[in-house]
């Protein structure tokens, strides 16, 4: 699950780069339209990153037993990347959803 994410991320970053191809070669609203597809692909990979985490903490919970030896329940400097980029693709895939036919 957590290579999908990343997967999702990619994707993402692809089809703004193919909208903005499009947008550059055929009609600028190319771009905006593949900016609404920037916007679903990361908020499905930010789905998926906090779902895997949930599951991953209740699991370590379960763990937990009465002789007080607490697991590491933090997540990986890689899954903080990851939400990092996936908050930033966000918010830039809505600004060119919004905006990127009259940026071209």
């Amino acid at each position: 699950m957590q290579k999908k994410s990343g997967l999702l991320l990619i994707l993402s970053w692809l089809s703004g780069l193919v909208g903005l191809v499009l947008g550059l070669v055929l009609e600028p609203m190319w771009f905006a339209r593949f900016g609404s597809l920037m916007v679903l692909l990361s908020l499905m990979s930010e789905y998926l990153l906090l779902h895997n985490e949930l599951n991953r903490l209740y699991v370590s919970l379960e763990k937990v037993d009465d002789s007080g030896d607490i697991p590491d329940l933090s997540p990986s400097k890689w899954h903080y990347k990851k939400v990092k980029l996936s908050h930033l693709t966000i918010i830039l895939g809505t600004l060119i959803w919004g905006f990127g036919d009259l940026l071209i």
